[in-house]
């Protein structure tokens, strides 16, 4: 194998490996000043939250292996102006493979990304399947209803 081959191998594995990558439940993205600032609780305990806080609960489900997934927290999730939009909700990540599977069946998502807006009481107020662009998700959060 020629030099330039191995390099080339090599950055593909590299790249790979940090293309797979995403925070567990609960890491800050806001750390950075950018970001949807994800609360690390158990979705019971954020619906608490939101329903005493009359607010909205983003809930990002997502798998680890979910391309889409990876590329919604990479683009859009991580984006400071989502991140503004998005300040008065309380917001959680449930894998729904690792801890959320009951999160999952409760809402009836069967393909991921899928992003829910729940009210207080647990109704959904907005849902979103699939990947959106930063575009989309500022217009998705503009006409969200008050808790």
């Amino acid at each position: 194998m020629t030099s330039s081959r191995i390099l080339a191998t090599t950055l593909v594995l590299m790249l790979s490996a940090t293309a797979c990558s995403r925070p567990e439940a609960g890491a800050d993205h806001a750390a950075a000043g950018a970001g949807i600032a994800f609360a690390p609780v158990r979705f019971e305990e954020a619906l608490a939250r939101a329903k005493s806080e009359k607010r909205l609960l983003l809930v990002d489900v997502y798998t680890d292996w979910c391309g889409w997934c990876k590329k919604l927290d990479r683009e859009v999730l991580s984006n400071a102006r989502v991140a503004n939009a998005a300040r008065g909700l309380v917001a959680i990540r449930v894998n729904a493979e690792d801890g959320g599977e009951e999160v999952a069946r409760r809402y009836g998502v069967e393909g991921y990304p899928t992003i829910l807006f729940v009210d207080g009481s647990g109704a959904v107020v907005k849902r979103v399947d699939g990947y959106v662009d930063v575009d989309e998700m500022l217009r998705i959060l503009s006409g969200l209803p008050k808790a």
